[in-house]
């Protein structure tokens, strides 16, 4: 492991002095301003929300960046050394292939942990200051399952690393399967299940897959101006349809654990952990398997 960590500081080191952490830091704390600032704008209001506010206007933002910029971290980690023909010279000089996935892999999740929190932990206390503590609870869990949901398009990402040849092929492969991952999958899932008229799965899956639209934000904002957040509501159990297709994208997995109550699409909070650990462990064991049978 004493190995693995000094490849998981270079490569943070490396991320850091070319400038990307730093950019990174940048791009993401203005985005969570303007965000937190403009968040009400569908409403006909401008100004900083409170913490609940907060997360429903940041949920597009989490659910589309985060992913983008772990699979830009991460797709060329392996493919850039074997263009370099780096690699072959640290296989030879005694590191194991897999001290190097796991230090390949914890550098990237530094490099893309710190501008996260970073940018989180500001916003949250310029939000603090302005609009008071009520609802951080929410805020948190949306931080810190945002940047599970890095960690695991960062292990997706690196298996794209060890499987393509060329930087090119690595980048256009993160590019789509990003796409598939947010846009492909839930209108799939979704044909599928109206297909198979499972209408109470249907309506919970619609509700998880329309929080891209601007118009539901809306009304979950305008939920909050007529006190909807204050009235109890039934939260129905997930179906095993539901289920399942949540386990099968960690992005639609995201969106139902933040949505609001007003969703009605909660999912149990155990199933975070859970379902974000067994995606980052069969990845970095699909890259393992494959990078020992790569000729370096």
């Amino acid at each position: 492991m004493r190995t693995a960590w000094h490849i998981a500081l270079k490569e943070f080191s490396d991320r850091f002095r070319s400038g990307w952490v730093i950019a990174c830091a940048a791009v993401w704390l203005g985005a969570i301003a303007l965000t937190s600032l403009f968040g009400l704008v569908q409403i006909g209001k401008v100004g900083w929300q409170g913490y609940e506010r907060t997360v429903v206007s940041l949920l597009n933002l989490v659910q589309y960046l985060v992913p983008l910029l772990a699979l830009l971290l991460a797709h060329d980690l392996v493919v850039s050394e074997r263009e370099e023909r780096t690699i072959a010279l640290s296989i030879a000089s005694g590191v194991s292939r897999a001290q190097l996935l796991i230090g390949k892999f914890f550098g990237a999740c530094l490099a893309l942990a710190f501008p996260v929190t970073l940018g989180f932990v500001i916003a949250g206390a310029a939000i603090a200051l302005s609009a008071g503590r009520a609802g951080i609870g929410n805020f948190v869990v949306l931080a810190v399952s945002g940047l599970g949901l890095g960690f695991v398009f960062l292990a997706l990402g690196l298996v794209i690393s060890i499987v393509c040849r060329t930087r090119v092929q690595s980048l256009v492969a993160a590019l789509l399967m990003w796409c598939a991952a947010v846009f492909v999958f839930d209108l799939v899932a979704l044909g599928i299940v109206v297909s198979m008229r499972t209408s109470e799965a249907s309506k919970q899956i619609e509700t998880v897959t329309d929080a891209t639209h601007v118009n539901a934000i809306a009304d979950m904002h305008q939920a909050f101006e007529n006190g909807a957040d204050n009235v109890p509501k039934p939260k129905p159990a997930a179906t095993k349809v539901i289920f399942w297709t949540l386990l099968a994208n960690p992005v639609d997995l995201f969106r139902a654990i933040n949505l609001p109550a007003t969703a009605q699409a909660q999912v149990p909070f155990v199933l975070i952990p859970v379902a974000f650990a067994c995606w980052i462990a069969a990845s970095l064991g699909a890259g393992f398997w494959r990078l020992r049978r790569l000729d370096l």
